[in-house]
């Protein structure tokens, strides 16, 4: 009996210990194929990044990277996500959007030459609706605390048109940067952007309200 017992132990001890290194490897072959498209994009536009190439520089299998990426664009978002998103997502309030908005622009200096390298490509379109729909949660979160702060009700259509408005001035001053080659300072141009807009997201809710706008 006791033997058997040992015996079941062993073979669950095993098993336990090859799932774990099944999906230690997996994980590993996902950072390798990372990595390399990073290197790749560092060198060369996107638009001429293939997955076959991906998969010889950091010798993995077709399967392996369909295993984790839909496509190229999948591997840019993932990366994206990973290395800014979470900066971003630990600066959605009224207070701290601006560290979320240099870190945005701070990595994008960094990473210069991989931004210019998708910004010049025909992914930028699809790049670009990524980054809206990251901003479009930055600012929801920012405009929905001001309204609470301003202590008023705002219904959705005009809460949502205040979003779109400094969503569209956040990003066209973003895509005008890097289109600039990203020469300014981040520093320099949230300085700038403060100039302009300091106290106006406030002001522009009680506007609303107070003209009380209706179809």
């Amino acid at each position: 009996m006791l033997l058997v017992i040992n015996v079941k132990s062993a073979i669950i001890f095993i098993a336990y210990f090859f799932i774990q290194g099944e999906r230690i490897m997996k994980q590993s072959a996902k950072v390798e194929i990372i990595k390399s498209f990073k290197e790749l994009l560092n060198e060369k536009s996107i638009d001429k990044i293939t997955v076959k190439e991906i998969c010889e520089h950091c010798n993995v299998n077709r399967q392996t990277f369909y295993n984790h990426f839909t496509d190229i664009m999948d591997v840019f978002k993932f990366l994206f996500h990973k290395e800014v998103s979470l900066e971003i997502a630990q600066n959605r309030t009224f207070e701290t959007w601006t560290n979320g908005y240099l870190a945005t622009m701070k990595y994008l200096e960094n990473n210069s030459k991989m931004i210019l390298h998708v910004y010049k490509s025909s992914y930028w379109s699809e790049a670009n609706i990524y980054f809206t729909n990251l901003s479009n949660r930055l600012l929801c979160d920012v405009v929905e605390e001001c309204i609470q702060k301003v202590g008023v009700e705002l219904n959705e259509k005009d809460k949502n048109f205040v979003v779109n408005f400094y969503r569209h001035i956040f990003n066209g001053l973003l895509i005008d940067w890097i289109s600039e080659g990203m020469e300014e300072a981040p520093e320099i141009v949230l300085k700038k952007l403060l100039y302009m807009i300091t106290g106006s997201i406030p002001r522009s809710i009680a506007n609303f309200v107070k003209g009380e706008i209706r179809k």
